[in-house]
């Protein structure tokens, strides 16, 4: 984005956010080696979980590769077609093509690097390169996060600094070559971009700006199906504000009407092709999965939503599946996500409430000041709106995806790992005028994610409990070794970094009248 546009266009809102505030040299310094640890953590976990899923392990991975494979040959796979590249043979007992529901934007970026590392001949060197791509936008979505979460708080924040380490921690991103990292990617820069337009006041957006916005919009569907709701819900929350700042319609059919008509353009053949094959535009088989995988397509959404481990499965976002199905599952879900999540919700309804406050407070201010306190007020109203309802959507089309007999597993949510990321610090982050109270909250959290990791290592290590890389070489062994000792170091230096914010914070007049505030 354009720097000049992202500190200029708008005055940043000080009190946006619990932790919004100026903050210092030395605070400012302390987020940066938050970001880094966050990267150190996110790479740490990447690198286990490629060393532990060796290439072609998984059937899923099989067929995303076959998706691009495909694509090379000059067509879209089919759900009947089955898979058509399958180097080695494996005898998978389910020989349908699950993948080509999925648009294909992602496998499209896949194919220069399928061609360039010869897969079809070379197809182990060819799929780490792909894993690699994965890998990288992993890193891009730290990034995005890093940046969405600015505009979301209004400037940078103890929140805003919070989130990209709590996206890292995810243990539901895929290392591998599966699709989700991508549309992760894009949700975030939908909300991101979203809550930067929001706050560009007065509405004078640059040409970079609007060609951004178009682009990203145009794009995500073609991601996944589920980024199309959340593509929505950013645009309506868009006119709704532009509305509410007495925007003219030529702004709305700028910023809104054409931007959602690329997004139709550029992806209605796709969704119209898998009506075609399906029956349906999501190219769901529900009656295969009865009739093969045994699934209980029947069940009503008020079972599906009383049923107690589509809780625990779908909501453990920062621990490995394996970990999950333990005795200590449940134990691991209520501390990294359950409780986070409640603390997050009361902390959202009391940014909530100080955002209507500051609107009827600037009611009796003089009209220059008491319209700048207003667009505010209604930016943090639109932000929380926003927030809101990607989360409680996302759920309820998960909730309709495992009523349908799809699976409940964790990484359909990491979609809105952002959301979740931003619930979840304001959570920590509005206990900010309590001292170290919110740093203490969050260590916690990031040493009882550091635990699920670590107990995730002892239960298959040695790699020969389960024929994992029996037999490797030492590099590998040493790469497993690397990927922990890094996650134990990314977690201490985030620790720190934690303590030192909040000393800073408390130890500043300005930010404690500003928290207090």
């Amino acid at each position: 984005m354009n720097a000049s546009v992202i500190h200029t266009a708008t005055e940043p809102n000080h009190h946006a956010i619990p932790g919004g505030k100026t903050l210092s040299p030395h605070a400012r310094l302390a987020g940066q080696l938050l970001f880094a640890a966050a990267i150190l953590i996110y790479s740490a976990g990447q690198l286990w979980q490629n060393i532990v899923w060796p290439p072609f392990f998984s059937f899923d991975e099989t067929l995303e590769i076959d998706y691009v494979y495909q694509i090379t040959q000059g067509h879209l796979p089919t759900f009947f077609g089955g898979p058509q590249f399958n180097p080695f043979h494996a005898d998978y007992s389910d020989a349908v093509q699950w993948r080509y529901q999925h648009p294909p934007l992602f496998y499209l970026l896949e194919v220069p690097v399928f061609l360039i590392f010869d897969t079809i001949h070379h197809p182990i060197r060819g799929i780490w390169a792909i894993r690699v791509l994965v890998y990288l936008l992993g890193i891009a979505l730290i990034v995005a996060s890093r940046w969405a979460a600015q505009w979301i708080a209004g400037r940078e924040s103890a929140a805003s600094m919070l989130m990209p380490l709590i996206v890292a921690s995810n243990r539901c991103l895929p290392s591998v070559v599966l699709n989700y990292t991508l549309s992760t990617l894009w949700v975030t820069l939908l909300i991101g971009m979203t809550a930067q337009l929001l706050r560009t006041l007065p509405y004078r957006y640059s040409t970079r700006q609007i060609a951004w916005w178009m682009l990203i919009v145009a794009l995500a569907p073609l991601t996944r199906l589920s980024t199309v709701p959340i593509m929505a819900l950013c645009l309506l929350v868009l006119l709704i504000g532009m509305m509410a700042g007495a925007r003219r319609i030529r702004d709305a059919v700028v910023m809104v009407l054409a931007p959602g008509t690329l997004a139709v353009l550029s992806s209605g053949w796709f969704y119209v092709r898998l009506h075609r094959l399906s029956g349906n535009f999501t190219g769901s088989q529900p009656q295969w999965a009865e009739a093969n995988l045994h699934r209980n397509i029947h069940i009503t959404f008020a079972q599906a939503l009383a049923n107690p481990d589509f809780y625990k499965h779908a909501m453990s976002q920062y621990q490995n599946s394996s970990v999950t199905a333990t005795s200590w599952g449940w134990a691991f879900v209520s501390a990294l996500t359950l409780v986070p999540l409640g603390l997050g919700t009361f902390g959202i309804c009391r940014w909530l409430a100080h955002a209507f406050k500051t609107l009827q407070a600037s009611q009796s201010l003089e009209l220059s000041e008491s319209s700048e306190r207003a667009s505010h007020a209604r930016a943090d109203i639109a932000m929380i709106a926003l927030l809101l309802c990607a989360f409680g959507g996302t759920f309820v089309q998960q909730v309709l995806f495992y009523k349908q007999g799809g699976s409940d597993n964790a990484v359909y949510f990491s979609l809105i790992s952002f959301v979740f990321a931003s619930i979840i610090a304001v959570g920590f982050t509005q206990w900010v005028r309590h001292g170290r109270l919110w740093a203490a909250m969050a260590g916690v959290w990031l040493l009882i994610r550091l635990i699920a990791f670590l107990y995730e290592a002892h239960r298959i290590w040695p790699f020969r409990a389960k024929g994992i890389l029996e037999g490797a070489g030492p590099a590998l062994r040493i790469g497993a070794w690397t990927s922990v000792a890094a996650s134990c170091v990314g977690t201490a230096i985030a620790l720190a970094c934690l303590s030192r914010l909040a000393r800073l914070l408390s130890a500043s007049p300005a930010d404690s009248s500003a928290a207090r505030a």
